[in-house]
């Protein structure tokens, strides 16, 4: 069994060190295709200069999800590198344990979390860092705009003038709408984009429904989005005052929920040979193994309960 994991793993490895060959040599011809990707009007996506036989895989609705998260999550490098990057650390994770413990299950488990759940995590908490930022951005944002409008600018000039003066994160997306026009792109398709590249964001989605519609009626755009500003001003006002009352709830439920993990580490500091009765044991193991499922969901049910939506 564990030749076989060796040998599977060894596949994955090949695997990768060819498809990593496509992306590196893709970058020396980046240059040539800056211009042709400025008129397509898009960025580059995930199966662009992959081999043809992983085109149809690299577009499927997970990958393609995975695409936006590295997107959205503010790193600089492209999609392939990270796909990478991750599946030469799954491999080394399995090979290195499996030559430790001689545990394929262990083996690959461990090769699954630092090597998949670990990146994943960590890119999903970048990301949620990330529109945070960009939703604590959009009142000033609405502000420029509305300042703009009311100088008697149109709509694509205040864009522009967002991309120019605000800082990232939201500078940068509006840069990205502002180009996007550049090149020909209609407003409503620049804007619904952002909005389908940065979905987690859901005040962006009442901007750019309120900018749709008055392209189309007509009406007072600036009074809209100085009402738009006011409103998500108090939205994010009543959120930290939330936060702040349920700030003791939150810390208990963090004491409670490591209050267990760290007297089994102190009691493994003081006296190594304490649970070590228990583990040979099959009936106590799966105790204490229920018993750490108990903690877990226990933690999950108090997050709940003092994470309050407004």
């Amino acid at each position: 069994m564990s030749s076989l994991i060796l040998y599977v793993v060894l596949v994955g490895a090949i695997f990768a060190l060819i498809q990593g060959w496509f992306v590196f040599t893709e970058d020396m011809r980046e240059e040539a295709k800056v211009a042709a990707n400025q008129l397509r009007l898009r960025r580059p996506t995930l199966a662009d200069g992959v081999s043809p036989w992983l085109r149809e895989i690299l577009l499927t609705a997970p990958i393609r999800g995975f695409d936006n998260l590295v997107q959205t999550c503010g790193l600089t490098v492209r999609t392939e590198r990270v796909l990478l990057t991750m599946t030469l650390l799954t491999v080394l994770v399995v090979v290195v344990a499996d030559l430790l413990t001689f545990n394929p299950l262990a083996s690959v488990s461990a090769g699954a979390g630092l090597g998949i759940l670990l990146p994943l995590f960590l890119l999903t908490r970048l990301r949620a860092r990330r529109m945070k930022k960009l939703t604590r951005q959009l009142p000033e944002t609405l502000d420029t705009m509305v300042r703009s409008l009311r100088a008697g600018h149109p709509i694509p000039p205040s864009i522009a003038m967002i991309a120019r003066e605000m800082p990232a994160p939201i500078g940068g997306e509006f840069k990205r709408v502002y180009d996007a026009m550049s090149y020909g792109l209609d407003l409503r398709d620049a804007l619904t984009k952002m909005t389908e590249r940065l979905h987690t964001v859901e005040e962006l989605k009442y901007i750019v429904s309120a900018i749709r519609i008055q392209s189309q009626t007509g009406g007072n755009l600036a009074e809209i989005l100085a009402s738009l500003a006011t409103l998500m001003r108090d939205q994010q006002k009543l959120k930290m005052k939330v936060k702040a009352i349920s700030a003791e709830g939150r810390m208990s439920g963090n004491i409670l929920a490591a209050l267990p993990v760290g007297v089994v580490f102190l009691l493994n500091i003081m006296n190594p040979e304490y649970y070590r009765g228990i583990m040979d044991d099959p009936i106590p193991a799966c105790i204490l193994g229920f018993a750490v499922f108990l903690v877990v969901v226990g933690y999950v049910m108090i997050r709940r309960v003092v994470n309050i939506r407004v």
